[in-house]
């Protein structure tokens, strides 16, 4: 199997294991994730666009929602899905891409690898923290080596599918 065969099976591959994992217990693992990631960011008001707004964050080749608010100070995973304010999608691989940093946010929605349906004005503010976040200071070194090596593997093997430049 080619290198990038291999970088579109990982979908197939995590799909089926995500659809072993109870949605609650997705939602309180991100809920405790992304509250602990962002905890400066929270405690700073960086995230209070979204107080009193739901935002959905679709990664589209797993299927897989999450509906985040901003609530009483935290970051909140909401059980039942309801209508967002915004939705941003895009694909695991993209996702990764801008999250560390390989490819700005505006190349992705401008090569419609990144979407933003609903209020534009929030997509704007989601996108542009997403810009922000230097995931090399937010994540454990392990984990952001690991991350940062497949982000250049998949920066390598998607190069003609996602326009990088």
């Amino acid at each position: 199997m080619n290198t990038t065969k291999w970088v579109d099976a990982i979908p197939k591959i995590i799909q089926p294991i995500k659809k072993l994992i109870p949605e609650p217990v997705i939602n309180f693992s991100s809920e405790r994730i992304l509250n602990q990631l962002f905890k400066d960011e929270i405690i700073n008001g960086d995230l209070s666009f979204i107080a009193e707004r739901i935002v959905e964050i679709y990664v589209k080749d797993i299927d897989l929602s999450l509906f985040l608010t901003l609530e009483n100070g935290k970051l909140k995973s909401l059980k039942i899905p309801q209508e967002p304010d915004v939705t941003l999608s895009a694909t695991g691989d993209a996702l990764i891409l801008l999250i560390y940093s390989k490819v700005d946010p505006d190349t992705l929605f401008f090569n419609r690898k990144l979407m933003v349906k609903g209020n534009t004005e929030l997509g704007l503010h989601l996108k542009n923290f997403l810009d922000t976040i230097e995931v090399n200071q937010k994540l454990p070194k392990v984990i952001y080596l690991m991350g940062d090596r497949l982000s250049d593997f998949i920066y390598k093997e998607k190069s003609e599918t996602i326009p990088l430049n």
